[in-house]
């Protein structure tokens, strides 16, 4: 399993159309091998924390499909967001 985090900060006006994308996502069709994911907020920044089922699938929802949640989500308020990919080594469950 992977996970990507993207984070970017986003103006407390702007904020409603990242919330608004979010519940889109939740009713939409999930891209292949997504797991989970996460949004997050504090003090402005907003964060979509996604685990995936392997590093395909998660390059493909960014470059096939373009259907990666954080697209999506970031779109909606004009952000910029920083992107990484990590290997998960370990999980309490």
């Amino acid at each position: 399993m992977i996970m990507s985090v993207a984070h970017a900060s986003v103006d407390e006006s702007e904020q409603r159309h990242v919330f608004g994308a979010w519940s889109d996502l939740i009713v939409g069709s999930r891209p292949e091998g997504l797991v989970d994911c996460y949004l997050l907020e504090t003090d402005g920044i907003v964060q979509v924390t996604a685990i995936w089922a392997s590093v395909d699938d998660h390059d493909r929802a960014i470059h096939e499909e373009a259907n990666h949640p954080a697209y999506a989500v970031f779109q909606a308020s004009g952000a910029d967001p920083t992107h990484s990919v990590v290997t998960v080594v370990g999980r309490l469950g």
